[in-house]
């Protein structure tokens, strides 16, 4: 490691537990909003205590910050893709770890070829079901909304 990237990590370190709480606060009203949604099935956060997970994640873990998954009912993979793929404030990767808002469909199910992660999932999933994960950001959280309000229409 260069003495660059050492001295980033030390000062990304100092503000740190400031950024992992707004994350946490920006989620919190993130999954009251999607809650409301007709086409979200479920939301996939084990700090939410309507999850099935919740206790297993309290006797393990203090805190939380803004990584979810949303599964959405839909015959359409193309729309689940378009309302991904029409977020404006979302990117699209898997970088969990930096500031920015980020989505991305999850495919989860194997083909043919690849039959021995079938029993490796812990959820199953119908052929209706699509599984996005996101991570909510630093961004306001009233703009994340009115981004995914927008993009859920496309959802058929």
């Amino acid at each position: 490691m260069s003495a660059d990237e050492a001295y980033l990590i030390i000062r990304g370190l100092r503000t740190l537990d400031t950024r992992l709480n707004q994350h946490y606060e920006n989620t919190k009203k993130i999954i009251n909003f999607l809650k409301r949604q007709k086409k979200i099935k479920e939301i996939l956060y084990p700090h939410n205590p309507s999850s099935k997970n919740y206790k297993l994640w309290k006797k393990y873990y203090s805190g939380a910050t803004g990584l979810l998954s949303i599964v959405i009912k839909s015959k359409q993979k193309s729309s689940v893709i378009k309302f991904v793929n029409s977020l404006e404030l979302f990117g699209i990767g898997y970088s969990w770890g930096g500031f920015e808002s980020l989505a991305i469909l999850q495919e989860l199910r194997s083909s043919k070829k690849d039959e021995y992660i079938q029993g490796r999932n812990y959820f199953r999933f119908n052929n209706d079901e699509h599984i996005v994960r996101l991570h909510i950001g630093l961004e306001d959280p009233k703009d994340l909304i009115t981004d995914l309000k927008r993009s859920l229409r496309y959802i058929k």
